[in-house]
């Protein structure tokens, strides 16, 4: 006599536990929504025939009175009953269109909360409801667990559609619910169906206010962008002794990366399946990369490889199932990182530049200022009547703008006996006995500038050199030098010094951040001050 085969309802509730995230549960059902959308799609014009809206909307201030409402006008369920008695069954397994591959997301809401309430309804056709519980799945027998038919509703607000309640929270569950965190997630999860025209995704909050799910703008990011579509795939095959074989498919897969320029986005590239995030590529535990850290978990990398419906997601949905078609597209991945590296490297050496001609200007600033101050240390200037000390102990004349006053000295010792000194000698005018002897045509000692005492003569000051030299960090290959046959750290050329960055004395030194910019070490700073 054959065995048959009992699963305990319990099984539903702990598989449940694999969504540990409410803004996981939520989108299990806005996928639902976008898979009955599919009835009005358009591969043509890549948008729907007719406009599509969902709207998950939060109420309440706890887990008490506290409930998530997601609606849709989409097609509705053709299938009522058999959606909440087939659990691991999906009529939307085969359909290219649609996600759905276990008859599981309903269930998913048992993570969080203990009631779940459906409202659907068909085109011309009464809406049905149906009431479930979590606790229902307490019993050890599926045949102790049992629905009531599902009641016609009159009240419904579209022509077509599903409506999805969840109430009764759990505690932490109600507090991780998150407003902003949700758009977030709904906006990287179902990144290329926000494309789609006709299609409206909103959140409304507690509090009214609207959020429309946006898709990723990456043209607005400066950067350089690597793609590719790929129809041949490498399987490793022992049975062949050049050890692959070209595989061809249906749908390309498309390779979109993006290396964004000047800032850091930490939004690494995701594996997208049938328009939907599965996970980010460098978290697939199957896929045995060689550049997980310098690609796909770079900072500054960004972008997705869609994978059309080639590969099937696991029930948790943050790995591929293990299959021939997964083997081949992480083999030729393999392959293909040697490219996406050298185009990483490229786009960092970019940066690398930008950042050592910032270092330039840093360094030629400075250099101008030293060479203003040797300017002014070293200026002389000839004047008419022989030279002039200015030391303390010397017979000439000490001139300062505005002298002419008590303190005004000639050959040593104060001139202008009777020691009077007229009241306004701020004004070198004030008047005395005997005024202060000052070669002027004045008479008072009036006040006496340097560049006013004599007349020009033929007898001019030397133009002294402009000092100073510009730096610049070169990307060429350094010179060689004739007598030791060793590369040259740097080079003179008239008044510019240039420094070869490719010598490696200046390579040892040079240090990189994760995005490619160049790091200014002590090192590398005294490395250049030996210039």
């Amino acid at each position: 006599m054959p065995i048959k085969l009992h699963i305990s309802p319990r099984l539903v509730k702990s598989v449940s536990s694999l969504y540990n995230d409410p803004n996981r549960i939520f989108m299990e059902y806005i996928d639902n929504s976008l898979d009955s959308a599919g009835h009005w799609f358009s591969d043509e014009s890549v948008g729907y025939t007719r406009p599509i809206e969902i709207t998950l909307k939060i109420e309440g201030k706890n887990k008490k009175d506290g409930r998530v409402t997601i609606a849709d006008n989409c097609f509705g369920i053709t299938n009522f009953k058999k959606v909440v008695q087939s659990i691991g069954n999906s009529d939307k397994k085969a359909q290219g269109f649609t996600n759905g591959q276990f008859g599981y997301g309903i269930y998913s809401f048992m993570a969080a909360c203990e009631k779940l309430e459906v409202f659907s309804k068909l085109h011309k056709e009464d809406a049905l409801y149906i009431p479930i519980l979590r606790k229902q799945f307490d019993e050890a027998r599926q045949e102790d667990v049992q629905f009531p038919d599902p009641k016609i509703k009159k009240d419904f607000p579209s022509i077509s559609g599903t409506v999805i309640i969840l109430s009764e929270f759990d505690q932490d569950s109600w507090k991780q619910i998150n407003t902003e965190e949700l758009k977030k997630e709904m906006e990287k999860h179902f990144e290329l169906l926000l494309r789609r025209k006709n299609l409206a995704i909103k959140i409304i909050n507690n509090d009214r206010n609207i959020y429309k799910c946006q898709a990723f703008d990456y043209e607005s990011l400066e950067g350089e962008i690597y793609e590719d579509y790929i129809t041949d795939f490498i399987t490793q095959d022992k049975r062949i002794k050049a050890g692959s074989l070209a595989t061809k498919i249906k749908n390309p897969v498309h390779i979109f990366l993006k290396m964004t320029k000047g800032i850091t986005i930490n939004r690494p590239p995701v594996f997208i399946s049938k328009g939907r995030r599965i996970c980010e590529i460098k978290d697939v535990k199957s896929f045995c990369s060689k550049h997980k850290s310098d690609i796909w978990d770079h900072p500054n990398v960004t972008g997705f490889i869609d994978l059309s419906d080639l590969l099937g997601p696991t029930i948790a949905r943050n790995d591929f199932r293990n299959n021939n078609y997964s083997k081949a597209l992480y083999n030729t991945l393999y392959e293909l990182e040697e490219l996406i590296s050298e185009f990483v490297k490229k786009a960092n050496l970019k940066s690398e530049e930008r950042h050592y001609q910032q270092l330039e200007d840093i360094l030629n600033k400075e250099l101008s200022k030293l060479a203003r101050i040797d300017s002014m240390n070293y200026r002389t200037d000839y004047i008419k009547g022989g030279d002039i000390s200015i030391r303390q102990d010397g017979t000439g004349v000490e001139f300062e703008e505005g002298l002419g006053g008590k303190d005004f000295t000639v050959g040593g010792t104060n001139r202008g006996g009777g020691g009077n000194i007229g009241a306004d000698e701020d004004n070198g005018i004030g008047p005395s006995e005997k005024e202060g002897d000052v070669p002027n045509d004045k008479v008072g000692g009036d006040k006496i500038r340097g560049e006013e005492q004599f007349e020009d003569s033929d007898r001019h000051a030397k133009e002294r050199k402009k000092s100073g030299f510009n730096i610049r960090i070169s990307d060429t290959e350094p010179q060689i030098d004739n007598e030791t046959g060793n590369p040259k750290r740097s080079l003179l050329v008239g008044s510019e010094i240039i420094i070869y960055k490719k010598h490696p004395g200046f390579q040892e030194r040079a240090k990189f951040t994760r995005q490619g910019e160049a790091k200014i070490s002590e090192r590398l700073i005294t490395y250049l001050a030996g210039k």
